[in-house]
């Protein structure tokens, strides 16, 4: 075993991508001891699948940062592409480092990263974590029973009732940075986004902890009116924090200090909707906590049962936006052309491929994750049982969106469905809904044709919805 006889520490940053507010980069500049700063790429396997969304905001933030830590620290930021163990052990060769300071993720792969690494290395350093990424650490909030929560409302009513935010820290004092060199291991250079499409989402959101610090300003201001029109796609009523929270350029701590800070300009309703958003991520991660296998594995699992359908065709014009159903398809392109989709879209989308479709969730579920800047590993993966019915709190599986109703009742002018499908932005508003509905000839005079210009229904909504319902009635039988 190595002695600790060296005056370095090492950063490791994982899922916080920022300065402030930060536990770990706080306690490590408190030892003032020389600090090295490093980034590990594709740290799970989650991460390391074809994810342009994710890999091009990080890439993007990680320039931003990497550019902060030499101005104010003048501290070089290194990236590795390497086994984990590899690239600490060979740094911990070089400097003989004492600690490791590490905000905890939460995300289960991560945590055996974690727990490994001290027994890995014979315990020649010490592995000191944090909780900077939620409000409570799992299984911190239980019933009285003893056991986690299963459903979200009694879950958040108890965590609000212990909720004690701490004032978010400043951006810390370091003394001391490691000069030397680590040659053992290759260091990566952080590209910039040099493919089209990922120049393309970049015009919708500036990734980054200085970004995401200036929206949070004004974020009191953004959500009034959040309760009344955050189901409404066009009327850009929600915070649009999420790929921030998600990539740890703000901490849930800090966003929920702001707000609550903020609170007696904020209308009661606007405010306990928008935090019970924060709410639900929280809860999330306890089921994630509790429930590994949340990203692949039914909850429920008489849903192992399920009859689901394997139709690539049908995935692929759902992926491109092409199922003939203006709103399903008005979210999947804002989905391809920005990297997000409004939360009122996400429901309906995934709705339609669990339930219209009959395609397992687990495949929109993957969808998600590989195009969302916000993908986050709890709220995805709760989020798609909870629409599939498969899920703690779920969501009854005969809740069955009609996609047609939905648009009326949420974009009903249709000016979401005019902006992302502009071969229907002549339609009337009347029929924008389901053009379907119209005649060729009436169609025609509106410069489109079903099945050429924009596709016809993939399916008929009545025929599936009882399709569905029959396929959960049996699956139930089958389980008595």
């Amino acid at each position: 075993m190595s002695k600790k006889t060296t005056d370095s520490v090492l950063y490791w940053i994982r899922s916080d991508l920022r300065i402030f507010d930060n536990l770990a980069l706080w306690e490590a500049a408190k030892t003032n001891k020389k600090i090295i700063v490093i980034y590990i790429k594709n740290l799970t396997s989650k991460e390391s699948t074809d994810n342009l969304a994710l890999n091009t905001w990080i890439n993007k933030s990680l320039q931003e940062l990497s550019e902060r830590y030499k101005e104010l620290y003048n501290i070089k930021l290194k990236v590795y592409n390497d086994d984990i163990y590899q690239v600490i052990g060979a740094i911990h060769k070089e400097t003989n480092f004492t600690d490791i300071y590490i905000n905890t993720t939460f995300d289960p792969e991560v945590d055996k990263i974690d727990a490994k690494l001290a027994s890995k290395f014979n315990n020649s350093f010490t592995v000191n974590s944090y909780n900077s990424s939620l409000l409570f650490k799992p299984n911190e909030i239980l019933n009285n029973s003893g056991d986690f929560f299963k459903v979200y409302t009694p879950f958040w009513k108890k965590a609000l009732s212990k909720l004690s935010l701490r004032e978010p820290l400043p951006i810390p004092k370091i003394n001391s940075v490691y000069k030397g060199n680590i040659l053992s291991i290759k260091e990566l250079k952080i590209t910039p986004p040099n493919k089209i499409w990922q120049k393309k989402i970049l015009e919708h959101f500036t990734p980054g902890e200085l970004s995401a610090r200036q929206i949070l300003k004004n974020t009191y201001e953004k959500i009034s009116g959040y309760s009344e029109n955050r189901d409404f796609p066009i009327k850009n009523n929600t915070s649009q924090l999420s790929p921030y929270l998600a990539r740890g350029e703000l901490s849930v701590n800090e966003i929920f200090f702001s707000i609550k800070k903020n609170k007696n300009k904020i209308k009661s309703n606007d405010y306990n909707k928008f935090t019970a958003q924060l709410g639900w991520r929280e809860f999330s991660y306890n089921i994630l906590y509790n429930f590994p296998n949340l990203s692949s594995k039914n909850f429920i699992s008489k849903f192992d049962n399920f009859p689901w359908k394997k139709n690539e065709t049908n995935f692929q014009k759902w992926r491109d936006g092409n199922t003939g159903f203006p709103i399903v398809d008005a979210g999947m392109r804002e989905l391809k052309a920005t990297g997000y989709m409004h939360n009122r879209l996400r429901m309906i989308v995934a709705s339609f491929l669990v339930k219209n479709l009959n395609i397992s969730w687990v495949f929109g579920a993957k969808w998600f994750w590989e195009n969302l800047f916000d993908a986050d590993v709890a709220n995805n993966f709760a989020g798609w049982q909870w629409v599939a019915g498969c899920g703690t709190d779920a969501s009854p599986y005969f809740r069955i969106f009609n996609p047609t109703l939905q648009s009326t009742r949420f974009d009903k002018e249709g000016k979401y469905i005019r902006k992302w499908i502009p071969e229907l932005k002549d339609l009337p508003s009347k029929y924008i809904h389901a053009p379907w509905e119209m005649t060729d000839l009436e169609l025609v005079g509106f410069n489109v044709r079903l099945g050429k210009d924009y596709p016809r229904p993939i399916v008929d909504h009545k025929t599936t919805r009882d399709e569905a319902l029959k396929n959960y009635k049996k699956m139930n039988n089958l389980n008595e």
